[in-house]
Formats: C-alpha cells, sequence, structure tokens
C-alpha cells in the first residue's frame, strides 16, 4: 500500500464502533415500563396475574400471602418485600395465594427497571379514609346490617370504586326524635338484644370498630342514616 493511501473499513468491520461515526443514529431497544395493578384474592385461592417484568413489590398487603413467577416457587411476602430477578428470569405470569381463612386485599408494582420507593408513607395520602352508604336513606329498611367490609371492593355514594383495607368507624346518625337505637349483635332479630352501644333520638355515634353489628327495631323501619370509614386503595381502572 502506498504512503499516500489508506484502507477502507466500513463501520461493519470495525469491532470498537464507539470510534466509528456511521452517521446513523443509534436505535432505542423496546420500551419496558412498570405497572400498578390492585387486586382482591379470596380465602385459600390462588389468582393469576397477567404481568410482564423482573421485579415485583407488594406497596400494599392486608395480611402475608404467597407469590411466585410463572417459572419460579412459591415463598410468603409481607407488605413491602418483593422479588428482583435477572433479566434471564423475566417473568410474563405472577401466582398470587392466599392462604388465610379471609380474602387479602393487595396493590403491588411490576417492572423491568428498578423502581425507587424511598417516601415517607403518609397513611391519610397513600390510605385515604373512603366512606360506605351502608344505609343512606332513613326509614327506608326495618334492619340495618353493618357487615365488615375489610378485604372486599366497594362503591362509595360516589359510584367510585374502591378496596376496603380496614374499617376506621361506624358512623350512627339517629334521625328519630323519640326511638332510642340499639347497635347489636350481628344475629339480631329484636330491638332489645345485646348490644354494645345506644344511640340517643337525633344523636349521632363515631364508633371506632371492626365487625359485624346491627340495628332493629323489631319490625318498624329505621330512621337513621349509617355509614362506615373504610382506609382503601381505588380499584383498577
Amino acid at each position: 500500500m502506498a504512503d499516500n493511501e489508506y484502507q477502507f473499513r466500513s463501520p461493519a468491520t470495525v469491532k470498537t464502533t464507539n470510534r466509528v461515526n456511521t452517521g446513523t443514529r443509534p436505535q432505542p431497544g423496546p420500551w419496558k415500563g412498570s405497572v400498578r395493578i390492585a387486586n382482591i384474592v379470596a380465602a385459600g385461592e390462588t389468582l393469576p396475574v397477567p404481568c410482564q417484568g423482573t421485579q415485583f413489590y407488594f406497596r400494599t398487603l392486608t395480611a402475608q400471602i404467597k407469590c411466585r413467577p410463572n417459572r419460579g416457587a412459591f415463598s410468603d411476602f409481607n407488605q413491602g418485600e418483593g422479588l428482583n430477578l435477572d433479566e434471564q428470569d423475566s417473568f410474563s405470569l405472577l401466582e398470587i395465594k392466599n392462604e388465610q381463612t379471609f380474602p387479602v386485599v393487595f396493590e403491588i408494582h411490576v417492572g423491568f427497571q428498578g423502581f425507587i420507593d424511598n417516601k415517607l408513607i403518609l397513611a391519610d395520602t397513600l390510605y385515604p379514609n373512603v366512606v360506605y352508604p351502608t344505609y343512606s336513606t332513613p326509614s327506608s329498611a326495618a334492619s340495618v346490617a353493618i357487615n365488615d367490609l375489610s378485604g372486599q371492593a366497594f362503591t362509595d355514594i360516589n359510584g367510585n370504586q374502591w378496596y376496603a383495607l380496614n374499617r376506621i368507624a361506624i358512623i350512627v346518625c339517629n334521625t328519630d326524635t323519640g326511638v332510642t337505637l340499639l347497635l347489636q349483635r350481628a344475629s339480631s332479630v329484636v330491638a332489645n338484644g345485646p348490644a354494645i352501644a345506644a344511640i340517643q333520638p337525633t344523636f349521632s355515634l363515631n364508633y371506632p370498630a371492626s365487625g359485624n353489628y346491627k340495628l332493629h327495631l323489631g319490625g318498624a323501619n329505621i330512621n337513621a342514616i349509617v355509614s362506615e370509614i373504610y382506609r382503601a386503595i381505588p380499584k383498577n381502572p
């Protein structure tokens, strides 16, 4: 080769492509994002959750559950726990098993990239207090069942859908001017059965408790408004 000549090599033959300006812009790989999934697993059931990723993290759990990627084994998880897998072990399905005797609400973050969650969790913002209209029309029924909806889906008075984490309080507003109401055990069918609280005429009761209860007058319609407040997360669209 002459001194004033040089040998041209195409970019395809150059091993260190960072030293060659090919004149073309590098093409990005396929986008891999993350998703939030919220749902309920019934007692004793296993819920398949189709999703793709290498990482998952339980932002919310109302009780311990078991989970496995489609190519893995079941492991126990509590709120705030998850799994970070290598790229070759990416999954397209998660199976979430509930071995409890009650439903479990979960919210899971799934994705490929590492995600950061170093925030200070403020319960009132992450899990807002949401009102369930247990009995919204006075004098419309002879008994009112106040069943704890923790671990279940519900719809608020404005039509928004939620997953209940746990009950904050029961609110009974006695709109009658002459009848005292008793907050009774759930199986009561009379007006004066075993009770845990009394609501005087035109007074209200804010009772911060979980569990099932009932209002019953032995036949007459109940002139009251009953609501329940739950810590909740929004249901998936």
